[in-house]
């Protein structure tokens, strides 16, 4: 950082440099605390910093990332990792065995606040085998371990120095965000966007001719409409994101001669869940009339004008071994608002003249809660608030401020709710292993089921499971939560980026999370 700031005050050119290369982009919070080990930080910005042993490429795919090579031994419990040569932090530090022993060592030591990571949980042992060679110790088998460590928080590496003696990353923050990755975080301005700087020592800076950029901008603007006019006005570069704006200007900035548009792969699942606590959704029965009064085709149509498919699963099937409607089509629902009105009217329900469903002289009501600023959520609210009352069920719309929306999810105080799927590497499998513990809205919609223990149980049995003989029982496990009728997934949901024509190595993809920017140039 002083380094940085000596450069810009002594070297004149070499700043214009620097800013003539310089990506802005449009988001929507600062990055916040950029700890590898925290929940808290804007997950793009812990990806430009910090890399762990393995990680996801553009097609889903574990690849090198520190660890050059790995293997496993016959029991499934002992991966031994090839360490990369020549790295080092962007303090200079080195990168080798005992770096990566020190903040395993710190992870570990706070292991129950990651304890929706299974491997947290059984990690038994990391062993220095030499300076540039580590084994990682299990419990038991476990198949989406190499997953796991290529997730972007919390199996990152921070620089040694910047873990606090007590080596307690969840109590303390580091000292200094310090990784090995492309980027170097340069400041922020609280309200108003952050600074990235190119990593010079980076390991692999000449990748794509190091024509990358030499800094990331982010500028804070709230507002889909905002974003556009900043993207017009030059203020911006880049809009990057599933829901950043309506699709319906999405779409007219293709017909723009300044601007392109992009659109990935289906890469997480937008679904609705039901809280099951609510005394009117404690029946399953309810909730299967919810799900068949609700038309996803219109949707679709309406809010994304077809640009992304209705989804009939929580996972979308081209996700790892998630595909079960040939095992298993009866667990797809379609909208069927006479079978709907059946079911209401089987469990004791009277249609009034206002045309609304009573019983004891009390409303057929429900709330959904959404993100008031969402302009995806915001429409299908009011698309789901026509459908319902289509039926007779009366449905209050409750926008809410992101931070509390979350906190709301967190503590069960909704009855209907948005609800996202996380993407590869986390789907299935790390996804459903998380629903076992507090923390996630899945746990919290599940946790009055009576099927809870018996999906549990089902959870822990698949996850140990070596990928040859995990389809079936897989396929079964998702049929039995499906079952339940918590969730109704709506739209299995696409990234998408619009951009200035000169931006290019944009390539939209499997990776849900993060933003790679170290793809991304300024065409001569």
């Amino acid at each position: 950082m002083l380094v940085y700031l000596f450069i810009l005050v002594f070297v004149p050119s070499f700043a214009k440099d620097l800013q003539s290369n310089m990506l802005k982009i449009a988001v929507s919070s600062n990055v916040g605390k950029l700890n590898p080990q925290g929940y808290a930080a804007q997950m793009y910005a812990q990806n430009m910093i910090y890399e762990g042993l393995v990680k996801i490429d553009s097609k889903g795919q574990i690849v090198p990332s520190l660890a050059t090579s790995w293997s496993i031994d016959k029991t499934g419990k002992i991966y031994t990792f090839i360490l990369r040569k020549n790295v080092r932090f962007s303090n200079k530090e080195l990168f080798d065995a005992n770096a990566v022993k020190k903040n395993f060592d710190s992870l570990l030591k706070n292991r129950a606040r990651h304890s929706w990571s299974n491997l947290a949980m059984i990690i038994k042992e990391v062993k220095i085998i030499d300076s540039h060679q580590v084994q990682i110790i299990l419990d038991k088998p476990y198949t989406p371990t190499l997953s796991e460590l290529s997730l972007i928080r919390p199996y990152r590496f921070v620089a040694p120095s910047m873990i606090p003696d007590s080596l307690d990353l969840v109590k303390n923050e580091p000292l200094e965000p310090i990784g090995t990755g492309p980027y170097v975080f340069s400041k922020t301005d609280l309200g108003k966007g952050d600074t990235f700087i190119k990593n010079q020592d980076y390991w692999d800076l000449n990748a794509n001719n190091g024509i990358y950029f030499d800094v990331i901008q982010t500028k804070i603007i709230v507002e889909p409409n905002s974003k556009i006019v900043a993207l017009k006005t030059g203020e911006v570069d880049m809009i990057y994101g599933y829901d950043e704006v309506p699709i319906e200007i999405f779409k007219q900035m293709d017909k723009t001669k300044e601007f392109s548009i992009y659109q990935s792969p289906p890469v997480f699942t937008s679904s609705l869940v039901l809280n099951p606590a609510n005394k009117y959704l404690e029946n399953v029965l309810m909730r299967r009339a919810i799900a068949l009064s609700i038309n996803k085709d219109s949707i679709v149509k309406a809010v994304y004008e077809n640009f992304q498919p209705k989804a009939d699963f929580l996972f979308s099937p081209n996700m790892p071994n998630a595909d079960i409607s040939k095992d298993y089509p009866d667990a797809i629902l379609s909208f069927d608002k006479d079978e709907a009105k059946a079911i209401i009217e089987s469990l004791g329900y009277t249609l009034n003249k206002n045309g609304f469903y009573y019983k004891d002289n009390k409303q057929l009501s429900l709330s959904l809660l959404y993100i008031g600023n969402n302009p995806s959520q915001r429409s299908i609210a009011e698309i789901l608030q026509y459908q319902l009352k289509n039926v007779g069920i009366f449905l209050k719309l409750i926008p809410t401020e992101q931070t509390i929306y979350h906190n709301k999810l967190r503590t069960g105080d909704f009855d209907i709710c948005f609800h996202q799927t996380w993407g590869i590497p986390y789907e299935p499998l790390i996804m459903l292993n998380s629903m076992r513990y507090v923390g996630h809205v899945d746990y919290i919609a599940q946790k009055p089921l009576k099927e809870k223990a018996k999906i549990d149980k089902e959870i822990e049995s698949v996850i140990m499971l070596p990928n040859d003989s995990i389809t079936k029982p897989l396929h079964a496990l998702l049929y039995d939560i499906y079952s339940t009728q918590i969730y109704i997934p709506l739209t299995y949901q696409t990234n998408k980026s619009i951009a200035r024509k000169d931006i290019q190595g944009i390539n939209m993809d499997m990776r849900a999370i993060g933003i790679p920017f170290r793809e991304f140039y300024r065409k001569p």
